[in-house]
């Protein structure tokens, strides 16, 4: 089997302005990525970008940013299925063979080189044709709640059967974003798993964290600033 990794990361971004080469900690948030990404077990990593800045960032950690990422993928309404399928057709025109695609966001800086071989390693030996990684929810489904004028609803309704969390019915995992293994097939029909041929590596919670706006931004160069991920 053969794995490349696809670091897609475009110039602009809604919540925070160029978020991807926002600096954490004196580093642009991109570069955490990247150096995990040379850490790995994957040997062919691939930077899909529209930024000139990002390409130079790339040239620096000897990544592969070949594929100019056309501007009508980079808008905020663009899918991650469209740009890896967009991928994909230039990987066939220079003939670059693979097996699966495994998917790096540049937002999440906290995700390390053991969860990127552990995601491959499980999906190896459970032969499946994608994984995504996933953790424990921080906040269960049965606590979450919906505002209907000055009063509350349940969002899950039977969710006032519960009122501790160790009597909870079922465990809640949400996909947290920081990997995504996809083979070449899936691809090929715009998907980005399988139904049927699925397998999830669970991350810790510490590891998980996203940045989506610049409040998780301060939280997670906090983390990093105090090394207190492992």
């Amino acid at each position: 089997m053969k794995f490349i990794s696809a670091i897609p990361a475009r110039s602009g971004s809604k919540g925070i302005k160029n978020k991807n080469i926002l600096k954490i900690n004196d580093k642009p948030l991109i570069e955490y990525t990247f150096v995990e990404a040379k850490k790995s077990c994957i040997k062919s990593n691939y930077v899909l970008t529209d930024s000139k800045e990002i390409q130079k960032l790339t040239k620096k950690f000897s990544l592969n940013y070949d594929y100019n990422r056309p501007k009508s993928l980079s808008g905020d309404k663009v899918s991650l299925t469209d740009t890896l399928y967009d991928f994909y057709k230039w990987t066939i025109k220079k003939n670059i063979f693979f097996d699966y695609i495994v998917v790096l966001q540049p937002t999440s800086p906290l995700r390390k080189a053991k969860d990127i071989n552990e995601s491959i390693r499980i999906l190896k030996k459970k032969k499946s044709l994608s994984l995504f990684s996933i953790s424990n929810s921080l906040e269960h489904p049965y606590e979450t709640i919906k505002m209907v004028k000055n009063n509350f609803r349940f969002v899950l309704k039977k969710a006032k059967n519960f009122y501790r969390r160790q009597d909870f019915d079922f465990n809640s995992y949400f996909i947290n974003g920081a990997i995504y293994i996809i083979h070449r097939n899936l691809i090929q029909k715009k998907k980005i798993f399988s139904l049927n041929k699925h397998s999830f590596y669970i991350m810790p919670k510490d590891r998980s964290l996203e940045i989506n706006d610049l409040e998780e931004a301060k939280i997670i160069e906090a983390i990093i600033k105090n090394k207190v991920i492992k």
